[in-house]
């Protein structure tokens, strides 16, 4: 089984981001990214910046900071732009935060990617129900841990591999700047957990078939 990361991204949700700052020169001056910009665009209510290693989109409402690379310094660096974002803009009234992944799980020749069975009320299986269709079954899982509220979604895509979307959503309306720097300081275990998540079941699945 292959297992690689596909995406990370840190998105912030304000009341009142000011997109109007946000320019290639700000973020240079600011030492939040330093590389020069691939595509940029730049308005009172939108601004976009990418570069060769990150992708950051705001609007007034909404920061999505993205790596474009899965290696650990990059993931590292994506986590420091986060952080710094909020220390330069500490009285920014910020309503929730998440620290998201996205994994692949790719089986190979011979291996069987891990089950995941339906159940509503007392039906185990909706082919009853939607005859004449291909089915494949997807979920989503909610777990709950201080400070976050993790929602894990994991589809088919094809036969051969399953995708794991991890948002671990931290609510920080009304916290001090302190404690949601300390938040994004947990993104590289997060990273670690969430990756764990994927192996674990992927193992399981093979340990069962080899009962």
């Amino acid at each position: 089984m292959e297992i690689k990361l596909e995406r990370a991204d840190i998105v912030i949700v304000a009341s009142a981001h000011n997109p109007s700052i946000v320019s290639p020169q700000w973020l240079k001056e600011k030492k939040l990214i330093v590389e020069d910009s691939k595509q940029f665009v730049h308005t009172p209510d939108f601004s976009l910046f990418d570069s060769e290693t990150f992708s950051l989109v705001v609007d007034r409402e909404r920061l999505q900071i993205t790596a474009k690379k899965q290696d650990r310094e990059t993931l590292k660096s994506l986590a420091s732009v986060g952080s710094g974002y909020i220390n330069l803009l500490p009285h920014v009234p910020y309503r929730s935060l998440g620290l998201n992944f996205v994994w692949l799980a790719e089986s190979n020749e011979g291996e069987v990617l891990p089950k995941i069975d339906v159940s509503i009320g007392f039906i185990n299986n909706l082919s009853p129900i939607l005859t004449d269709h291909e089915l494949n079954y997807g979920c989503i899982i909610y777990a709950r841990k201080d400070p976050y509220l993790l929602k894990l979604i994991i589809e088919p895509r094809g036969k051969n591999s399953l995708v794991y979307n991890f948002n671990y959503h931290h609510g920080v309306e009304g916290l001090d700047k302190d404690t949601v720097l300390e938040h994004i300081a947990n993104f590289m275990s997060l990273y670690e957990k969430s990756k764990e998540i994927v192996e674990k079941t992927c193992l399981l699945q093979e340990e069962k078939e080899n009962d």
